[in-house]
């Protein structure tokens, strides 16, 4: 038996169970989505790749120089978008890029070869025990953290069930509109971090509105922050962001607000309530084959052979046009009209009056923050004016309760400990509303308690 098991690790098998380290992890992170057969079909590919290019190897007579270069290839496949991250920790992010990954790719491989040819294969196969047991205990590593965080959220999900939660009642079940706009900052961020004034809060003050100065999100990522609102849950301590997209699905207070009478209309790229999302954008992972290639080469070749160039643009356009006509709608019972709008969030597609950008920012980190701050400043004032038109396309709104915010605030060229990134817009309007029981708000996810 000793002799077989000697035998295995001898040979080179680490390449093949990289691969299924590379599945089990993806899987791990959200077990729930897992389907056997993708699995079994995305390493049976692997395996066949490696093979065929090992076979050509042996027949060039490259083999001899070892096989670990395709660990190398296949890590920059798999992991690039986590590679880009941590190298524009310590590079200057102008010369991390993608593009520039590719020379580094080629010149590492050349060195490996001009290694390879210094050593004989004998003292290369020395290795793969060694890469055999390693990669051995990272597969059955990684099993067990999956199943830690499967628990974790499970547990989660039962304290969710078992809240006493104060009312939720809207006021004489009046219709309810929330326009959610991505990383708009609160009034007062705004004017510290971009010496800006934000004349959407004169106009909605003029109308009536309740507007925040510095209304804050539990989180400084979308995914999580609306996650927490739909969910009635001041934590957001939750493994992932899949696991975060999953419990927008099972929202508790869309399905209160169901139960109650009310329907729920969604205009989001998140499935919410168990409503399907208005448009995909391949953002959060919700879906299987999405939760293995999130991250990888594959993202990046997939989302340049599409040959729309601005997908976040065409998702607005279409939101806002929706909504027009879902306004407009009649229904036989209140309604939740849920409006998520990717603007000011960078792509800064658009400039103040609407009109399209020539050179939109998208890396924030490796533009000129003169460039960053105008562009964002004129996409939010685009906004501004998008709601103000979508507000007054509402019919008798002022009978309506009606809520205008962001999801966490502008996380641009400050630190990730500046508590402005989860500083956001808040403004609520409803027929005779109680300011004083609004300004005890102090959260974005405590508006549901305080509608009636």
């Amino acid at each position: 038996m000793g002799k077989i098991i000697n035998g295995w690790l001898s040979k080179p098998l680490y390449i093949y169970s990289f691969g299924l380290f590379f599945l089990i992890y993806k899987s791990s992170l959200y077990f729930p989505s897992f389907d056997p057969l993708l699995f079994i079909g995305f390493f049976v590919i692997y395996c066949l790749i490696n093979y065929c290019i090992i076979r050509i190897q042996k027949k060039t007579g490259l083999y001899r120089y070892g096989i670990c270069w395709l660990m190398f290839i296949w890590t920059i496949l798999f992991f690039v978008t986590q590679i880009l991250e941590y190298l524009g920790q310590y590079i200057d992010p102008h010369f991390v890029r993608l593009r520039f990954l590719f020379f580094f790719i080629i010149i590492l491989c050349l060195i490996m070869y001009s290694l390879g040819k210094r050593i004989n294969g004998f003292r290369l196969s020395i290795l793969n025990p060694v890469f055999n047991v390693f990669f051995l205990i990272l597969i059955g590593s990684t099993l067990l953290s999956g199943i830690k965080f499967a628990n974790q959220e499970r547990k989660h999900l039962i304290n969710l069930d078992k809240r006493v939660l104060p009312s939720l009642k809207i006021m004489k079940d009046k219709d309810l509109i929330w326009i959610l706009l991505d990383e708009y900052a609160s009034p007062a961020s705004l004017s510290s971090q971009f010496k800006f004034h934000d004349t959407l809060v004169d106009s909605l003050q003029t109308k009536g509105f309740f507007v925040f100065d510095k209304l804050r999100s539990r989180s400084d990522a979308t995914v999580y922050s609306v996650n927490s609102l739909f969910n009635l849950d001041d934590s957001v301590s939750i493994s992932n962001y899949i696991y975060a997209t999953d419990y927008l699905d099972k929202s508790h207070w869309v399905k209160h607000l169901e139960k109650t009478g009310y329907k729920f209309i969604n205009l989001d790229f998140f499935n919410i309530g168990g409503h399907p999302k208005f448009s995909y954008l391949r953002i959060f992972s919700d879906n299987y084959t999405d939760q293995i290639i999130a991250g990888s080469m594959f993202v990046w070749i997939l989302d340049n052979l599409n040959e729309d160039k601005m997908p976040f643009d065409r998702y607005n356009q279409k939101i806002i046009s929706a909504f027009k006509q879902k306004v407009y709608e009649k229904h036989d019972k209140p309604v939740f009209i849920w409006v998520h709008l990717l603007i000011p969030h960078s792509p800064f597609f658009r400039n103040a009056n609407g009109d399209l950008n020539k050179s939109p920012v998208s890396d924030i980190k490796t533009s000129p923050a003169s460039a960053v701050i105008e562009q964002y400043t004129s996409y939010l004032s685009y906004g501004n004016t998008v709601v103000l038109k979508m507000l007054n396309e509402i019919p008798d709104w002022k009978n309506k309760v009606i809520i205008i915010s962001g999801d966490h605030g502008a996380r641009m060229l400050i630190p990730d400990d500046d508590p402005r990134r989860k500083q956001t817009f808040g403004a609520i309007y409803y027929p005779s509303m109680d300011h004083k029981e609004l300004s005890k708000i102090k959260y974005m996810q405590q508006i549901p308690f305080h509608l009636h």
